[in-house]
C-alpha cells in the first residue's frame, strides 16, 4: 500500500496528497465515529496548517487598508497626472514595506491543497453514502429529500444556505484594499452576489463537501476578525483641518488644543500667535506646503502690504 501511494504521488502530486488526506479522514473518524464531525475536524486541521499563509494574506490586506488614507491624499494631489500618481503610490508601498500583491500569492499557494481535499472527498464518497450527521439522514430528511440530505453524499439545501451566509459574513470582515469608491461599491455588491451564485452552483455538491467548507469559513471569519482587531504597524496620516491645510500645526503649541486660526494668525483658544510649519516640520507632506515652507508666499504678502523693496547695492556715484 505504501509503495502504491508513493507511485501515485510521483504520477500526480495532487492525487498523492488526496490519498493521504483520505487516509487522514478515516483516521479522524476512528475517534469521532462520525464522518460529519470528521469533516469539521479536518477543516480545523487544514486551517491550522495553512495559517501562516492565510495570516500573511490577512496582514497584507490589513496593511493595504491602512494605506488607503495616504492613497486618497496622493489621488487628490496628483489628480491629473496618472503616471506621477502611480510612481508616488509605489514609493509609498516601498516606504512602508507593503507588497500590493502580498494578499494574492498566499492564496494561490493554497489552491493545490484545496483541490486535493476535493479529490479526497471523492475518494471517500462510499463512506459518505452510509453516513449521517445531525438532521442529515434523519426521519425528517427522508420526508423532504429535495431540501435535506439523506446522507453525506447527497446535497443538502439547508447546509448550503448556511454556507452561503457564512460566505457573506466572511466577505464583510475581509479588508477592502481599494480607495476607489466605485470599486468599494462593487465589492459590497459582490458580498451579496457571490453567496447567491454559490447557492445555485452548489446545489449538487455533496453535504460532506459543503460541511467542510462551512467549518472552514467559520474558522476563517474568527481568525479574520481577530487579526483586524490587532493594531496596525502603519500609523494613521495626520488629521487635516483648516489650520493644517494653511500650513499651521494641528495643535496649538501654547495651549495644546486643536488649533483654529483667527485674525493675525492667532489661536482662537488662547490668543497666542502661531507660526506656520516649515518644510521639514511635522507632517509637511500632508500639509502640502511649498518646498520653501511658505516663505516666498509670506514675502509676497509682505510686499503686497507696502513693504519697501530692497534697493540693492549703491552705485559708486552715490558716495
Amino acid at each position: 500500500m505504501q509503495h502504491l501511494l508513493t507511485t501515485v504521488a510521483l504520477v500526480s502530486p495532487i492525487d498523492g496528497i488526496a490519498q493521504w488526506i483520505s487516509q487522514l479522514i478515516d483516521l479522524i473518524n476512528r475517534f469521532t465515529h462520525s464522518y460529519g464531525w470528521s469533516m469539521l475536524v479536518l477543516a480545523a486541521l487544514v486551517r491550522l496548517g495553512l495559517s501562516p499563509l492565510y495570516l500573511q494574506q490577512m496582514k497584507a490586506g490589513k496593511e493595504m487598508q491602512a494605506l488607503q488614507p495616504y492613497i486618497k491624499i496622493l489621488q487628490k494631489k496628483y489628480k491629473g497626472d496618472a503616471r506621477k500618481l502611480q510612481q508616488e503610490q509605489m514609493a509609498l508601498f516601498r516606504e512602508h514595506g507593503v507588497n500590493p500583491l502580498g494578499g494574492c500569492l498566499p492564496l494561490l499557494a493554497t489552491l493545490p491543497v484545496m483541490w486535493a481535499i476535493y479529490r479526497a472527498l471523492a475518494l471517500n464518497s462510499g463512506h459518505f453514502k452510509q453516513s449521517t450527521w445531525l438532521w442529515i439522514g434523519s426521519h425528517v430528511a427522508h420526508q423532504f429529500p429535495q431540501w435535506l440530505a439523506v446522507n453525506l453524499a447527497s446535497s443538502d439545501k439547508l447546509l448550503l444556505t448556511a454556507y452561503a451566509v457564512s460566505m457573506y459574513f466572511f466577505t464583510l470582515v475581509t479588508p477592502t484594499a481599494s480607495a476607489d469608491p466605485q470599486q468599494r461599491q462593487m465589492m459590497r455588491m459582490n458580498a451579496f452576489i457571490m453567496p447567491v451564485m454559490l447557492f445555485f452552483f452548489g446545489r449538487g455538491w455533496p453535504a460532506a463537501f459543503v460541511l467542510y467548507w462551512l467549518g472552514f469559513n467559520l474558522l476563517s471569519i474568527a481568525q479574520q476578525w481577530y487579526v483586524m482587531r490587532l493594531p496596525s504597524r502603519i500609523p494613521a496620516p495626520p488629521e487635516e483641518t483648516d489650520a493644517t491645510r494653511a500650513g499651521f500645526p494641528l495643535n496649538c503649541p501654547h495651549c495644546n488644543k486643536t488649533l483654529t486660526i483667527v485674525k493675525h494668525n492667532r489661536c482662537e483658544n488662547c490668543g497666542a500667535k502661531v507660526r506656520k510649519l516649515g518644510a521639514s516640520g511635522d507632517g509637511a507632506a500632508a500639509r502640502k506646503l511649498p518646498a520653501d515652507g511658505g516663505r516666498n508666499v509670506d514675502a509676497a504678502k509682505g510686499n503686497a502690504k507696502g513693504a519697501a523693496p530692497n534697493p540693492g547695492p549703491k552705485s559708486k556715484g552715490a558716495l
